[in-house]
This record gives structure tokens, sequence and C-alpha cells, in this order.
């Protein structure tokens, strides 16, 4: 890892246990999400990801994938507690 939390894709691949199309599912979802800033494309042919901001867009991923299972009602009760 680099000094300044930075990762390369490769890195973050191996270190979530993740493939390298689900790294770049994953990257394009993040770039047109508030967590864009975790993508840092210097150049066209180098990447790098900001460790901090990306573990931030998986949790908000996650959450947003439990909302989407739940059911309907559920989600309104679950809402209406917050």
């Amino acid at each position: 890892m680099m000094a300044n939390g930075w990762k390369t894709p490769k890195q973050i691949q191996q270190d979530y246990g993740i493939s390298q199309g689900t790294f770049y599912d994953w990257k394009q979802k993040c770039e047109s999400s508030q967590f864009k800033d975790a993508i840092i494309r210097p150049t066209g042919k180098n990447t790098f990801v900001v460790e901090q901001r990306w573990q931030e867009f998986l949790i908000w991923r996650s959450e947003e994938h439990e909302k989407d299972l739940l059911d309907p009602h559920l989600r309104i009760q679950k809402e209406s507690r917050i």
C-alpha cells in the first residue's frame, strides 16, 4: 500500500477477494455515486483507489442493497424509526 492510503486496482482485488470484473463493475458504480472521489485517474492508463473512501462506498452500497431486499412494508416501518 502506498503511504497515502491509496491502492492500485490489483491490490484492491487481492485485498478484498474480488475478481477484476467485479472490481470494474463496482468502480463504475462508485464513480457514479457521491463516493466518486474514491477513484483517482491521473491518466487514462493509471487508476488508484483511496481505500478509506472505497470502504465508505462499500458500506453505503451494502446498506442500499439491504434496503432493496426489504419488503416494502418493512422498509417504510424501518425508515419511520430513523
